[in-house]
């Protein structure tokens, strides 16, 4: 009886819940099948590169020693996970060196691909300053427009380091695009009668 009562209980409790704590993914804005790899297919940096499109995530080696693991996620916001393993015979002393291991790590993933010039410089300013303030082994974050990034360095001498940053992307409900580079007078309804307009 008391099993009964319990299992009751916990029924009306889960159907009393917001839909929001439900997981409810109606107003999604980013749909699972929409996401992509981030590396691009022959990117020189990058072997053992996998995709797997059930749970959005790419595996990677960037050399002998280190290993990228990249997860992608998201409804209202995009979530984009890098993890660097680095075996413990490649890691480095001091900020100087998790501060290159995240510039080549970032420029390598968006190798040819413009996006990472629109927060890049911002991102390494930052994040140095930030790693210089709290530290290895510590949480530490920070906005750069409409990303928020959320970083840890983490090192065991027996295990070796890790390196995670996850980049939160707002996405916008309105989709604006620029269909054309101009309006073509025929178009243009400020300037309709104004013949002889060159």
């Amino acid at each position: 009886m008391l099993r009964l009562l319990v299992f009751l209980s916990l029924l009306w409790a889960g159907l009393s819940l917001p839909l929001s704590a439900q997981g409810d993914r109606t107003d999604c804005r980013l749909q699972p099948e929409d996401l992509r790899p981030l590396i691009a297919r022959f990117n020189p940096y990058f072997a053992d590169h996998r995709w797997v499109a059930a749970s959005q995530m790419e595996m990677a080696r960037m050399g002998a020693h280190r290993l990228l693991l990249i997860t992608q996620d998201g409804c209202k916001r995009h979530h984009t996970t890098f993890s660097l393993i680095i075996d413990p015979e490649a890691v480095g002393q001091g900020y100087a060196f998790w501060l290159d291991e995240m510039k080549a790590l970032m420029h390598k993933v968006y190798w040819e691909n413009d996006t990472y010039s629109i927060f890049g410089p911002e991102l390494e300013a930052q994040f140095e300053d930030k790693l210089r303030t709290y530290g290895i082994g510590e949480r530490f974050n920070f906005p750069i427009g409409t990303r928020n990034f959320i970083c840890e360095v983490r090192l065991d001498p027996q295990k070796g380091g890790k390196l995670t940053i996850e980049m939160v992307s707002f996405l916008f409900k309105e989709e604006v695009r620029q269909r054309r580079a101009g309006i073509p007078d025929t178009e243009d309804h400020g300037w309709e009668g104004s013949e002889g307009r060159r």
